[in-house]
């Protein structure tokens, strides 16, 4: 829920003003005074500010550049409201001081809700984007570099083949060769990670389809029928719901058993265990193991893109579990794990039990 910040002197009208909020869902905070905002905004990071202009201690204006000059204030959606100062060089004062919007008293209430709804999607929208453009940066980076090292690996290599093959008749390059074998093989790992979390995000504006949680997760098993033959895996599960998700969801199950197979501990057979239970209006979803556990400073790190715990001695792309994270993310959902290093972890998500997304019925 939304938190909004009601700054007004006038006692009457600033409780009629949240009264308005509070009917239309939002969670109101309040202030009397500029000093009483500042501090209320530093400590609760509002989405939304209605800042009265006449303040009986620091000016409207003014409390809105001292905000601004804040790290939590910079980001705020600050909106005038007044009923004094309605001229047009107020407004531009307003506007050009900082704030996002100047509005006149009276106001309509829908009014007032439309315009705040309004407000607060152009502020998710522009926090979207500047996640997003972070999010690119430092995915170009990873990439970049993780497929610099084996292509210098294979570039090194094939040069002293050559070199070696102008020396010598027949040189033995048996290790050269799974050097370069070795390092390609690295390579097309993280490009299959790579064009895996590419489809989900290409995927996040598709329609919603109602499936069967076991049918995707036998696909997830089909799949990964020769790991687990090879790893004498147990795989289980109780009774699973049907879902409304969008395309590709059975990623969600496939990359957290693979992960679970992966990291298993060494002499120990993976056990694995699916389950699903109802929690209000949400499904909350449980894979367990009893592989080698995470440490408690690594809980969060493992879904960030390209992040591994564990270099090259368990092979990988590092990006499973963010592509985990944002396909469950793209169904209004989320994701966490709880674990215990050299006993096992368990990753849970949660998602709507009825979609937020558009729905596609599947054909009967």
């Amino acid at each position: 829920m939304e938190s909004i910040l009601n700054v007004d002197d006038y006692g009457p009208g600033r409780y009629a003003r949240t009264r308005i909020l509070q009917q239309a869902g939002f969670l109101v905070l309040e202030a009397a005074t500029g000093r009483e905002a500042i501090e209320i905004a530093h400590a609760q990071s509002p989405g939304l500010i209605l800042l009265d202009v006449n303040l009986p201690d620091i000016n409207g204006f003014e409390v809105c550049r001292i905000m601004r000059q804040t790290p939590r204030g910079a980001g705020a959606t600050i909106v005038h409201i007044s009923a004094s100062n309605t001229l047009p060089h107020h407004q531009v004062t307003g506007l050009e001081g900082g704030a996002d919007g100047y509005l006149v008293e009276p106001v309509e209430p829908a009014v007032l809700i439309a315009t705040v709804k309004a407000l607060l999607r152009a502020r998710e929208a522009e926090e979207a984007l500047r996640r997003s453009n972070k999010e690119l940066e430092q995915f170009s980076y990873r990439v970049a570099h993780d497929l610099t090292e084996p292509l210098r690996t294979i570039i090194t290599h094939t040069q002293l083949m050559d070199a070696a093959r102008r020396v010598q008749p027949l040189p033995d390059t048996s290790e050269s060769m799974r050097f370069v074998v070795e390092a390609a093989r690295r390579m097309q790992v993280f490009i299959d990670g790579l064009l895996a979390y590419s489809r989900v995000t290409h995927e996040m504006g598709s329609e919603a389809r109602d499936v069967d949680c076991e049918q995707l997760l036998s696909v997830a098993r089909a799949d990964l029928s020769a790991a687990i033959q090879e790893s004498g895996a147990s795989l289980t599960h109780d009774a699973l719901p049907r879902i409304a998700v969008t395309p590709g969801f059975e990623q969600v199950f496939l990359n957290l058993i693979s992960n679970a197979i992966k990291y298993h501990r060494p002499g120990v057979a993976p056990e694995i265990h699916i389950e699903a239970r109802a929690d209000g209006n949400e499904w909350i979803f449980s894979v367990r193991d009893n592989g080698i556990g995470i440490e408690p400073r690594y809980l969060d790190y493992v879904f960030q893109p390209f992040q591994r715990l564990h270099g090259r001695e368990i092979p990988g792309s590092g990006i499973g579990l963010a592509t985990v994270r944002k396909i469950v993310e793209a169904n209004a959902g989320s994701v966490w794990v709880e674990s215990e290093p050299g006993k096992g972890s368990t990753f849970r998500f949660r998602i709507p039990r009825v979609s937020r997304i558009p729905l596609v019925r599947s054909a009967q």
